[in-house]
């Protein structure tokens, strides 16, 4: 929305229907409109109450990890594991938590994994902001899934991912992934 009143706001003087619009005075670049207009488009976007943006633009940490971050910088920040265990899928291992699981690969985390039961018990945290899967409008703070698969939406940020599981039989989420799309 911002960017809509944004863009509005420097191309207005463009379409002006004032006769003296040929003769305002012109910036340094030849164009009628700068900083003041700019500015004005600005101050409308957080009149509008839009000033507040949901949407996420990167996917940088899930459950308060950090992609990418290392082991010991996994357990600096979350602690002591419960349990360590081989990861089935992937040649890594899965250090559990309470509140999330998290795939460590050569001493790099490369997943973080919350099931629903753990974002009910403790929270669901994107990016340091909570988010419900279950009542967000996921529209307004993921924007349409990139990849749609049967077992859950998938979204892009670069080479980041997201993916949210859904159960076949129900629809309902039934966890969520943050990953690489190389480690997948």
């Amino acid at each position: 929305m911002n960017v809509w009143i944004l863009l509005f706001g420097l191309l207005s003087p463009l379409f002006a229907a004032d006769s003296s619009a040929p003769n305002a005075p012109m910036n340094t670049d030849g164009f009628g409109f700068g900083y003041q207009a700019v500015l004005a488009a600005h101050n409308a976007a957080q009149e509008t109450g839009d000033s507040e943006d949901k949407f996420f633009r990167s996917f940088d940490s899930l459950a308060g990890v950090s992609l990418y971050s290392s082991e010991e910088e996994l357990t600096a920040r979350k602690g002591q594991p419960l349990s360590i265990v081989p990861d089935p899928w992937q040649d890594s291992l899965e250090y559990r938590y309470a509140d999330m699981s998290a795939g460590v690969s050569d001493g790099v985390v490369v997943y973080v994994h919350v099931s629903p039961q753990q974002a009910r018990d403790y929270g669901l945290r994107l990016n340091g902001i909570g988010i419900d899967p279950v009542h967000d409008t996921l529209q307004e703070t993921l924007g349409s899934p990139d990849f749609v698969a049967e077992d859950g939406d998938v979204y892009m940020r670069g080479s980041t991912a997201l993916k949210i599981y859904r159960s076949q039989k129900t629809g309902e989420w039934d966890g969520i992934d943050l990953f690489d799309e190389y480690s997948s």
